[in-house]
Order: structure tokens, then sequence, then C-alpha cells
């Protein structure tokens, strides 16, 4: 009998051992899954929702948000659907009339340093009001068209010290010098990441920049005894959403973030914190701006557009400048 007990608790403890591999397996599998370059698929599933990081899913999954309860909404009267409390953007109305488009698939950076040119790309490409929707292509020719505008003509954000290269990156005062070119206004601007300012101005329909540490970004999708010590680049990502909590602190919600490494995902208020405390502690800027497209950009003259750079150059400084180029936060030791 004791033979039997003992064979029995060793095919207990067997079982035991293999599904705890299996789900260190998985863990990993998931962490690979948001450190390569992800196009937004229809098929991306939430990660594990305790790590804070949350890529986007259009399966009736929820992903829940950090350390709270998950509560499922039930379907509406009469219909069968399952019952979901997927994160919403709770600002996409507001962005829908204040001329964003929503619908357009993030822009993956093409080279080590070019997190900006794709930010701006895919601001390009999110104008609600074309005339006709613009490709990617088109839309990163018509911002390199403009930044190199700004490199080589007289200008005022030349008079400003700002030299626009986008092959190496951007400094804030870079960013905001491109967009007024494009038509797109700094409203507010935070090297601290006031999260009530960001949350308020995206439900206001706005969208935000975030320049963060590509480390301190790495590391809210890795467990404690596998992140990085040391500080990674500067990055530039794009937040377009925002999902409140449910406390009346902004320090309780949740932002979608467009990430020309990772594509689209839900992060928590206080990871987005600590990848912007880590830019401006570990390098020369960080921070946040929100930014709203001119009603009436189409017909600004090139001296209005100009003028529109300046006081966004002015602005964008408050982030300091740090010149963000990051990319791989597969590889940091191969970011720029």
């Amino acid at each position: 009998m004791g033979f039997n007990i003992g064979s029995q608790i060793d095919s207990v403890m067997a079982r035991v051992r293999k599904a705890t591999e299996q789900v260190r397996t998985n863990m990993a599998a998931a962490a690979q899954s948001v450190k390569e370059p992800l196009a937004d698929a229809p098929n991306a599933k939430p990660l594990d929702p305790y790590q804070g990081v949350y890529l986007d899913s259009f399966e009736p999954e929820r992903a829940a948000k950090k350390g709270l309860v998950e509560l499922a909404a039930p379907p509406p009267p009469g219909s069968t659907a399952p019952a979901t409390a997927l994160p919403v953007n709770e600002a996409k109305e507001a962005q829908q009339e204040n001329g964003w488009k929503s619908t357009q698939p993030t822009v993956v950076q093409t080279s080590k340093t070019g997190c900006a040119e794709a930010t701006l790309t895919f601001l390009e490409q999110s104008d609600s009001e074309a005339p006709a929707p613009l490709t990617q292509q088109q839309a990163q020719e018509q911002v390199r068209n403009k930044a190199d505008t700004l490199a080589t003509s007289p200008s005022g954000v030349k008079e400003q010290g700002v030299d626009v290269n986008l092959d190496d990156g951007a400094t804030p005062a870079e960013m905001g010098a491109v967009l007024g070119s494009m038509g797109i206004a700094v409203t507010r601007s935070s090297a601290d990441c006031d999260t009530k300012m960001l949350s308020n101005a995206l439900q206001k329909g706005e969208l935000a920049l975030a320049q963060v540490d590509s480390n301190a970004l790495l590391n809210t999708t890795l467990e404690p005894d596998e992140q990085k010590q040391e500080p990674g680049e500067l990055h530039w990502i794009t937040i377009d959403g925002v999902n409140p909590g449910l406390t009346d602190s902004a320090d309780d919600d949740l932002y979608h973030v467009r990430d020309p490494v990772n594509g689209a995902y839900w992060m928590t208020a206080a990871d987005l914190k600590k990848c912007v405390s880590s830019a401006k502690e570990n390098h020369d800027g960080g921070g946040v701006m929100t930014i709203q497209k001119e009603k009436d950009r189409k017909t600004k003259t090139p001296e209005q557009l100009e003028a529109l750079a300046q006081r966004n150059v002015e602005r964008a400084n408050v982030l300091g400048k740090g010149n963000g180029g990051a990319s791989r936060r597969a590889s940091i030791a191969e970011s720029s």
C-alpha cells in the first residue's frame, strides 16, 4: 500500500512539475511577443493582466486592470454576445469630432532611430478630414518633405536654435517644429507625466506624445528578476486612448499606446509614469505633450504654420533636449 501511495505522490508531483514548466514557457512566450515588432493583428491576445501591459485584441476577452478584481459587464438584453469588459477608448468619439481617425494601424519604424518619423507618419495618416486616405508611404513622404523644408529653408524655428533632422531621431523641439508644419498644435506639456492633464486632454479629443526610456518600457513586460537595471534610450510613443479607472484619480487610468516597435497595446498610468520618470532621471529629456489638429490647418498660410511651429517649440521644450531615437525593445543593446 505504501508503495502505491508513494507512486501516486510521485505521479502527482511529476504532473505539477510539468504544469509549472508549461506556465513558465507560456510566460516566456508572452514576454517575447511584446519584445518583437508586431503588426496590429486581430488575433493578438492580452498578456498576463498583472504585468500591466495589454496587447490589442478583437476577441471577446478582457485585459483586466492591474491589481483590480475582474468584472465583466452583462450583454445587452436580447443579445447573444458574450459578456466582455475589454478596455474601451472613452475618448474616441471626441477625437473623431476633432479630426482624428482611429482605424489606421500603428506605423512601424524601419530603422533603429526611426521612432520619431514613424510617430509623425502615424499622425499624418490619422487625419479624418483628408480628401482621400493616405498610405503609409504617402504620409511618410509628406512628413519627410515638411522636415526637409524646415531643415533647409530659413525659418523661425532655426532662429530658435532648432535644426530638424529626423535621420537620427528627434528632440522634443524638433517634434514640435514638424508638428507645427503639419498643422498640429502642442497644447500642453509635462516633464513629470501629469496623468490628470493627460486624461483630461484625451477625453477632450486630443492625442498625446510621450518620450520615454526604452528599458523602462521593456521592463513593464518582464518579471522582476528579468528586468533591465541599466537605462535604455529615449523613445517616442503616441497615446491615443484612455480608459478611466474605478477612482477619481487619473493614476488609476489605462492608456492606449501606439508604439513604433511593438504595435498597439494598453498600459497602466503607473507604468507610463515609470517610463517617463526613467527618461527624466537618466537622459536629458522625457515627458508628455498633448496635441490637437488645428481646425483650419488646410487653409493656413506658410507663415501661419511657421508661427505655430515656433509656439510648439516653446511648449515642447519643457520635455528637455534629449534626442528620442531608440528602437528595439527586444534588444536594448542595439538601441540608439
